[in-house]
């Protein structure tokens, strides 16, 4: 299987689950300020917030069809460990590879003027 670029993927940062990526002291830190806003507990965990299915932390730039992380610099350390090409990294792709596309269309067709049109998705 062929491993896209992570900037032309974002696969590994869609999920439904608010408990998708922890985000431990250390990486709260790291990210300063963002973490406030990227961020929420559930118990006395912290996690990354998941909103339309990805992380919040993921910008999708729909013209280019690139994903990008708004904080990749300072990321949790769990993605950090993330490889590419790793086998995490394939399970990831294998599961999930057509979210990142519908994300993407979504985007395209509200850019487009279709949202409330009564298009399905």
């Amino acid at each position: 299987m062929a491993v896209p670029e992570c900037t032309a993927c974002g696969t590994c940062c869609f999920s439904l689950l608010p408990e998708y990526v922890r985000v431990f002291g250390c990486d709260h830190d790291r990210m300063d300020d963002r973490a406030r806003a990227l961020t929420h507990f559930i118990g006395n965990r912290c996690y990354m917030r998941i909103e339309d299915g990805r992380c919040a932390a993921l910008t999708i730039d729909a013209s280019a069809g690139r994903f990008l992380c708004s904080i990749y610099e300072v990321r949790p350390d769990c993605c950090r460990a993330l490889e590419r090409g790793s086998g995490a990294c394939l399970g990831e792709l294998h599961e999930k590879r057509e979210r990142p596309l519908l994300a993407l269309d979504a985007l395209r067709r509200r850019a487009g003027g279709e949202g409330g049109q009564g298009r399905g998705p």
